[in-house]
């Protein structure tokens, strides 16, 4: 890759922090504030801002940010990372576990929990919840995120039965699973949403209307949710039934919806907002504050074409619209969060084999801003598609303040170096992911964040028939590559595996990385132990409590 050697400086400083913040089994979080001391005399309410309405509360049917940050708050599967992001036992529903010698055999044992409607929770809600994130008539996107089970992948493709999955409830408060091959990131994927219990007789009452609404519900999360004005508001409220209530100080979360830049920061500046990440052009007002903060994540942020539309079918045109875009320039002078470029899929900091994954694969696959290079690629993919210029492009987008002034500056960058037009569609965020699940779009900008602490999580979802593989990819190499991956007990050929696998990834190009995220945001003083995870949700506010307002 061919940078400048301050670019190079910055992401090696990068790596550096996200190293520390992914040590360990899972992703150290960022706090806002950190004390012993616990006077909790202020009023327990917290106020924030979501952005966006969550597509669904369905936990086996969930796949953005948006929904999982909420499920996070309102659910709690075996395992939940704790205030260090490190899994340990009794964290979760778990109180206990044991994992045969060979790796493939892990029973759990429940704690003594309820629903929020007052009955136990029990193995039998886990076993439920798992087999109906892979019976093919649930269409869960994320099923794929069980395949590590024995039997999931054939009942979830049709070849196989309910019964032949290894997950089975032996009593009400023991669990056993067994796996098709050692996976060591698997007890950290049980605390995901697709993981998370359902009571049955919840899913037998409501069916597909289930997380539509509060009252489609129940919880078992430190919170539940009590009100949700759509499009508007949701208001959380602390579980009465929660297992460890004791240390839940929150009696209340608020959060808007405000899409509006301007908006969002009057509402932090009049404290009717205690905390808000902070959009780019705003950084200057609050960069020399107390309350400001800084820290990356394990996300990665790309052009995803539609490999089945007529144009974007055409490697050549889709690696022209990716060379095209000079990252620094954008993540300088655009976003102004502490982004850097990206020329690769797994960001920096994600452990590999024996160290970081990204400093074991290489930096990049191909050179920031090479317009003579993303010019001889659109006439070389016009000339396959018999094209002498390409017709008016669509570029979808979200309709946030910053979604719109990120799709201005690519569309910018597009035509001043290609020539090319290119349309705007911006609409809301639940439209967005609905259009890209039916290959209604050309290109669409995303971002995707790790699951987990492993080079998978930004891998199998480009596999062919991937529930998340909206851009409709597919290379039987590929796909042969993380098979292998998955089920090899080798960690130094897995590790090799996954990074031909992406250099194929890259080399096709189906989607064009464009930038590894930070995020800079605001807090108020008086809001303590409000986490920022460096994955999964966008916050963690189990032990977050409000002193001094």
């Amino acid at each position: 890759m061919l940078k400048h050697k301050r670019v190079i400086v910055t992401l090696l400083s990068l790596v550096l922090v996200l190293s520390a913040l992914l040590a360990g089994c899972s992703g150290q979080s960022k706090t806002a504030t950190s004390t012993t001391s616990k006077n909790t005399q202020s009023e327990q309410v917290l106020n924030l801002n979501l952005g966006d309405e969550p597509p669904t509360l369905d936990p086996q049917k969930t796949t953005d940010e948006v929904s999982i940050t909420i499920l996070n708050d309102v659910l709690e599967g075996l395992v939940r990372y704790n205030k260090d992001g490190k899994i340990e036992k009794g964290s979760g529903l778990a109180k206990d576990w044991t994992i045969s010698e060979d790796g493939l055999t892990y029973t759990f044992y429940l704690r003594d929990a309820k629903w929020s409607d007052g009955n136990p929770i029990t193995a039998y809600d886990f076993e439920y919840a798992w087999k109906r994130a892979l019976d093919p008539n649930t269409g869960s996107q994320y099923a794929y995120q069980l395949y590590y089970i024995k039997g999931a992948e054939e009942y979830n493709s049709g070849k196989g039965s309910a019964d032949q999955v290894g997950v089975k409830a032996l009593d009400d408060k023991t669990l056993q699973v067994t796996l098709k091959a050692p996976a060591p990131q698997f007890l950290g994927l049980t605390s995901f949403v697709t993981y998370m219990p359902l009571e049955k007789a919840i899913y037998e009452k409501y069916g597909d209307k289930v997380g539509s609404d509060p009252n489609t519900m129940v919880y078992s999360g430190p919170f539940i949710v009590k009100e949700w004005n759509h499009e508007q508001n949701i208001v959380l409220e602390k579980n009465p039934y929660y297992w460890d209530k004791d240390n839940v100080k929150l009696q209340t979360i608020n959060f808007s919806m405000i899409k509006d830049n301007n908006s969002l920061v009057q509402n932090y500046d009049t404290g009717a907002l205690d905390s808000i990440f902070i959009p780019g052009d705003y950084i200057d007002k609050y960069k020399d504050s107390p309350e400001y903060h800084n820290y990356a994540l394990a996300t990665v942020w790309y052009l995803q074409f539609n490999n089945k539309d007529k144009i974007f079918k055409n490697a050549n045109i889709r690696k022209a619209f990716t060379l095209s875009i000079n990252r620094e320039l954008f993540v300088k002078e655009v976003a102004k969060n502490g982004s850097i470029p990206a020329e690769a899929i797994v960001p920096p900091g994600i452990p590999g084999y024996n160290g970081d994954f990204r400093s074991e694969a290489g930096p990049g696959y191909f050179k920031d801003n090479d317009v003579a290079q993303a010019k001889e690629y659109l006439q070389k993919g016009l000339q396959e598609l018999g094209l002498s210029k390409l017709p008016n492009i669509k570029f979808l987008t979200g309709d946030t303040d910053t979604a719109k002034k990120y799709a201005v500056a690519l569309q910018q960058m597009w035509n001043q170096a290609l020539g090319v037009q290119v349309e705007i569609q911006s609409v809301a965020f639940k439209v967005r992911l609905d259009m890209m699940d039916k290959g209604d779009y050309q290109i669409v900008l995303a971002g995707w964040g790790a699951d987990y602490n492993d080079p998978m999580t930004f891998l199998d979802m480009w596999e062919t028939n991937n529930g998340n593989n909206t851009a409709f990819y597919s290379n039987p190499n590929y796909d042969k590559l993380i098979e292998e991956a998955k089920v090899n007990g080798d960690l130094k050929a897995r590790n090799e595996e996954m990074i031909q696998a992406e250099k194929i990834l890259m080399e096709d190009m189906p989607i064009g990385p464009l930038w590894f995220q930070a995020r800079a945001y605001v807090v108020k003083p008086y809001v303590k132990n409000l986490y920022f995870p460096t994955f999964g949700p966008d916050w963690e506010m189990k032990w977050t409590y409000i002193e001094g307002k």
